[in-house]
This record gives structure tokens, C-alpha cells and sequence, in this order.
């Protein structure tokens, strides 16, 4: 993995810790809308991720039954 890459996943991921945490600690309302509202950018983010490690992936082991 590039250093650009590595550097890539460790930003998405603090960032995703970061907003988790600044979601407990100071919540807007403590309603069911928020909680969702929240959880989806957290879910997004590890999407983000997911998404990244799967396209590092197929650079990495290619198309090797072509």
C-alpha cells in the first residue's frame, strides 16, 4: 500500500472515531431522528472505507481470470 493510500485510511477513520465521539458527547436532541442521522454518516464513512479497501483490492489481485 502507498503511503497516499495508508494516509487515506488512517484520515477516514480517525474522522469517523471523531464524529462518533463528538455524537455522544454533546447530542443536538436525544430523538430517534438524530440517532439515525448519526449513525448514518458513521455507517457512510465505514462505507467510505469499505469501498477503498475493496478498489486497493482489485488493483492489487487484478482481473486475473481475463
Amino acid at each position: 500500500m502507498s503511503d497516499i493510500t495508508t494516509a487515506l485510511l488512517n484520515r477516514l477513520k480517525a474522522e469517523q472515531a471523531e464524529y462518533a465521539l463528538q455524537s455522544l458527547k454533546m447530542p443536538v436532541k436525544r430523538d430517534e431522528f438524530e440517532y439515525g442521522y448519526r449513525a448514518g454518516i458513521v455507517g457512510g464513512l465505514e462505507k467510505a472505507l469499505d469501498t477503498l479497501l475493496a478498489l486497493l483490492k482489485d488493483e492489487r489481485d487484478g482481473d486475473k481470470d481475463l
